[in-house]
Parts: C-alpha cells; sequence; structure tokens
C-alpha cells in the first residue's frame, strides 16, 4: 500500500500559484531558454505555457522573456523564482521521507493480519 498526496504553493486567499506540472515547467523554461521547447517537453500548448509564465510573473515575479524569434529570443528566471522552486521540491523531499515511514507502518499492519 502507498500513501500519496499533492502540494502546491497558493496565495493567502486560497488561488493556487504553483504545483508539481508548473515546477516541472519552469525547470525546464530555465534549462532550455524556450517557453515552446519546455511545452513541449513536458505536454502542454504554447499557449498554455504562455499563459502560466504571464501568471507567475504577475504572481511572483522572476520571468524575464526577450522577444526575437528562433535563436534571438529567450526566458530566463530570476533567483527569486529559483529558490521558490528549491523550497517547493525540498517540502515535497521532506513529505516523500515522512510519509515512507508511515507507508511502512500501513504495510506491517496490513501484511500481519
Amino acid at each position: 500500500m502507498k500513501i500519496k498526496f499533492k502540494i502546491w504553493i497558493e496565495t493567502d486567499d486560497g488561488k493556487p500559484i504553483l504545483g508539481k506540472g508548473g515546477v516541472k515547467l519552469l525547470e525546464n523554461i530555465k534549462s532550455t531558454g524556450s517557453i515552446a521547447e519546455a511545452a513541449k517537453n513536458v505536454n502542454v500548448s504554447y499557449k498554455f505555457a504562455w499563459e502560466y509564465i504571464k501568471k507567475i510573473e504577475g504572481l511572483l515575479g522572476g520571468v524575464e522573456t526577450k522577444k526575437g524569434g528562433k535563436g534571438a529570443g529567450g526566458t530566463m528566471l530570476s533567483e527569486k523564482l529559483d529558490k521558490i522552486i528549491e523550497i517547493y521540491q525540498s517540502a515535497e523531499k521532506e513529505i516523500e521521507e515522512v510519509l515512507k515511514k508511515y507507508e511502512e507502518k500501513l504495510n506491517d499492519v496490513t501484511t500481519n493480519t
């Protein structure tokens, strides 16, 4: 048996900002420098990725886009946004480690009855 969870970052009034999929998209943008390539890598449309980036920029800031077309444009993430992603990933990893302990307990109980 497994215990599953999802975490995300949201505004004080409960609007989601950043979750697992968003982190994956932002990591791809950081590594490729391209919203289009990152969208392709994570199987979302360019339009979805672009709208998500605009949302992130409006709520958190830290996304710098340069127009220019093939070979001339690009997208970069700020140090602040990198840190937010790092905090998210650390929280996710820590929660996974805690849940593994509880899965072991759960499996001990379910296999010994």
